[in-house]
């Protein structure tokens, strides 16, 4: 019977234990709101202060409907203002919830709810909001006042502003144009009464002459392998222009060579001129840095590549198409 006895009363005790923690937080948890002020006009938004308290060791947000508090009332926005640590146990979270109204009557504010841990606790302090209607003293016009003439502005030229720099812009465009056509039309009639037409120069003798300024810059030697080889390959493009009429300025070095295999063929130093222009392409794009007897044999192999395509001269005619 002892024994029986002694069992229930460990049990007792125990559940006790285990219901005190369950107690202590419910009576720390406290949900306190406090508005700004209780009266405001319709339209106008106050600050609904929410303190929660809370154990230090749960979770906690605080939990409002989306956007309407209670029917009538709208939540704008809903932010946390500071967090307090009250004690080694307690902890203190103060949000800021701006709310308005546009119905005149008194509200009381519910649904101001707090989650702590897996438990919804609610403000036990209901507010009451009172929204009133914009206040019309009739008293200072006991008449209708009569309808009064429509009102014009005061005349400021700033606001003018933006217009008349367009419109000095439009005139500026305007003569620029007149004196630029007129300048045109003046240099056309000049060339065309005292100009002098300078001939192209041969191709190969420009393209000889080239090379020529292109050694004499000495270009690789003080570490400008790209310029040098950019030079060399343009120099090579215009003469494939000039002499066959093939459009080297905007294609790649492999376009260039396709073009000249079928309109030139493989035997007329097609080998030299693609390590010419795949040397180049990687001392340009590539940062190869070729060697000295490279640099010094690819502008040999150039100017020997001029020499194979140097254009056949024309003999000169008699009036009447007989050869001198």
């Amino acid at each position: 019977m002892r024994s029986i006895r002694y069992h229930i009363i460990i049990g007792v005790v125990a559940m006790l234990a285990l219901a005190a923690p369950l107690g202590l937080h419910a009576q720390e948890v406290r949900v306190i709101p406090k508005l700004e002020r209780s009266t405001i006009i319709i339209g106008e938004q106050v600050q609904l202060n929410v303190r929660v308290v809370y154990p230090s060791d749960q979770a906690m947000r605080l939990v409002l409907p989306e956007d309407t508090l209670v029917a009538g009332v709208e939540i704008i926005e809903s932010v946390l203002a500071d967090s307090v640590i009250v004690n080694n146990r307690l902890h203190e979270m103060i949000y800021n919830v701006t709310i308005t109204s546009f119905d005149s009557a008194t509200y009381t504010l519910r649904n101001i709810n707090a989650l702590v841990g897996d438990s919804v606790y609610t403000a036990t302090d209901e507010l009451n909001l009172i929204v009133n209607t914009v206040p019309i003293d009739l008293s200072t016009s006991p008449e209708p006042m009569d309808i009064k003439g429509q009102w014009k502005p005061k005349f400021v030229w700033q606001d003018y502003i933006l217009y008349l720099y367009i419109l000095l812009g439009i005139i500026a465009a305007l003569v620029a144009a007149y004196y630029l056509r007129k300048y045109l039309r003046d240099r056309k009639n000049t060339q065309e009464v005292g100009s002098v037409v300078v001939p192209l120069q041969d191709p190969y003798q420009e393209a000889i002459q080239s090379i020529e300024a292109l050694k004499q810059q000495e270009l690789w030697e003080h570490n400008q392998t790209k310029e040098y080889y950019t030079q060399m390959t343009d120099i090579l493009r215009r003469y494939l222009w000039r002499v066959y009429s093939i459009d080297t300025m905007d294609k790649t070095s492999s376009e260039i060579l396709e073009t000249f295999r079928t309109k030139i063929g493989k035997d007329r130093m097609y080998p030299e001129l693609s390590k010419i222009l795949q040397t180049a392409d990687l001392a340009k794009f590539a940062k190869y840095q070729p060697d000295s007897d490279d640099n010094i044999s690819l502008l040999s192999a150039s100017v020997a590549f001029i020499e194979e395509h140097k254009p056949a001269k024309e003999e000169p005619k008699k009036e009447g198409g007989e050869e001198v």
